[in-house]
């Protein structure tokens, strides 16, 4: 990761708070996310058409949020899910590679998108990355235990890059 230009230091304003659950449940404006540290990563993203597109990405690090929020030390997963109830359950280990997005290639992502925040992490496949995301919950998982068990997909929320 990197650090980001100057103009990306701060946060816009967030029509809808962010919740990020862990020992601690955290409801976080824009102003209280533009305290955490920003950083970029420039990921290419793989869409379920084949298509990729590479962007430079720039948001608050998960880890950083979980965090803030005392995520458990035997958390597993995290699940992430958007403001149209889409959810999906991530690896922790892929989880802290990836960043809460605010901005792609420099700009807001809502100047050229109808969502503000987008979950983008290196390994995560295009259809994963969760776009106006609403919560960041980290969650513990047993041996045997199947993540997919709460996620929430359907065929209209998987579109494209």
């Amino acid at each position: 990761m990197n650090s980001p230009d100057a103009h990306l230091q701060e946060i816009p304003s967030l029509s809808t708070p962010i919740t990020v659950s862990g020992d601690r449940r955290l409801s976080l404006s824009g102003d209280a996310l533009s305290a955490h540290p920003i950083e970029t990563q420039t990921v290419t993203v793989r869409c379920a058409s084949g298509t990729r597109h590479t962007a430079t990405w720039a948001g608050v690090p998960v880890l950083e949020l979980l965090s803030a929020a005392a995520a458990p030390g035997e958390t597993t997963h995290v699940v992430v899910e958007s403001d149209g109830g889409y959810r999906i359950c991530v690896d922790m280990y892929a989880a802290l590679d990836g960043l809460l997005a605010f901005f792609r290639d420099g700009t807001p992502i809502s100047e050229h998108q109808p969502y503000e925040t987008r979950f983008i992490a290196p390994s995560i496949d295009g259809a994963r990355t969760v776009k106006a995301v609403t919560l960041l919950e980290a969650r513990s998982f047993s041996a045997g235990a199947d993540p997919e068990s709460v996620e929430r997909m359907s065929r209209e929320e998987e579109y494209s890059a």
